[in-house]
């Protein structure tokens, strides 16, 4: 299914939104954004995979994922449901509510029918807001959209609890903490977990929708493009530091993850971190996005 929200946001905008209602429409990858992304569940059910966590969501839950983190959704095979996804840019919060959102990477399951309905209402004044062609509408968004993130952050929530799946969970946190290793392969993880590779090839498919390759890349990926704003280092030395035995397989892997050069998009990251002023598109908030203070 295209998204549409998306789409606004590679092209220039600070917030975009869109309600969706599909059946069988799981996203088949983790992937990860470099923008927010809040998904809002308003009927049926929904999963979640966050980094080596899952959850289950109920109509009126939602989560909100930070730039950078590793995430998809899925249903049961014809299961409707019908939801809002909200997409903003880092600089469209205060560093205050940034912080707030980047310590809570988890479904918000609010106590109160009273809260979900006020959420509810507050998303689709968004929505609305969005549709409505004026003027000041940008500052109207913007305004919606901070009211949004306060209400999420000041409301009563439920403690969630991830599904139980602590065999999975604890080598995909393995491979979050060791992912830099040169050596880390299937061979290892099955002798260390004391699981045979074939099994250990099922699952993890099953549970990332991706193969262990393909998720080692990823997550280096990512780390590679927080190295690029975090650090002056080269390209070279950033290749060898997230785990890659090789810079030109650092550049394959990374166009094929990101549809750009390293050195392109590492170039553009720093320009945008070191001169914001002059930055623009999908980069210009670098800082912002990793919770860095400002340059």
């Amino acid at each position: 299914m295209i998204d549409n929200a998306a789409i606004a946001i590679q092209n220039g905008a600070p917030i975009a939104l869109e309600r969706i209602a599909s059946i069988n429409d799981n996203t088949l990858q983790s992937h990860y954004h470099h923008f927010y992304e809040l998904f809002f569940l308003e009927s049926g059910s929904r999963s979640v995979v966050i980094d080596e966590r899952s959850y289950d969501l109920e109509p009126g839950d939602f989560v909100i994922y930070p730039p950078y983190t590793m995430h998809r959704s899925f249903s049961a095979q014809n299961v409707s449901f019908s939801r809002i996804v909200l997409y903003f840019l880092p600089e469209t919060l205060t560093a205050e509510l940034r912080a707030a959102l980047n310590a809570k990477v988890e479904p918000y399951a609010l106590r109160s029918e009273h809260d979900k309905s006020a959420f509810a209402v507050q998303m689709n004044d968004l929505i609305g807001e969005q549709e409505r062609k004026g003027k000041f509408q940008h500052e109207a968004l913007l305004s919606r959209l901070q009211l949004l993130i306060i209400s999420a952050l000041r409301a009563e929530y439920k403690t969630p609890q991830p599904r139980s799946e602590p065999k999975m969970t604890a080598i995909i946190g393995y491979i979050q903490k060791h992912y830099f290793e040169p050596t880390l392969s299937l061979d290892e993880l099955a002798e260390r977990f004391f699981i045979s590779k074939s099994y250990l090839c099922r699952e993890f498919k099953r549970f990332t929708s991706l193969s262990f390759v393909a998720y080692l890349n990823k997550i280096r990926v990512l780390h590679a493009q927080r190295l690029f704003v975090e650090s002056d280092k080269t390209i070279t030395a950033i290749s060898a530091e997230v785990g890659f035995g090789s810079l030109t397989h650092f550049e394959r892997v990374f166009a094929q993850h990101t549809q750009s050069t390293p050195k392109r998009m590492c170039s553009s990251m720093r320009l945008m971190r070191d001169h914001p002023a002059t930055g623009s598109g999908p980069y210009e908030s670098a800082r912002a996005v990793l919770g860095l203070p400002p340059h």
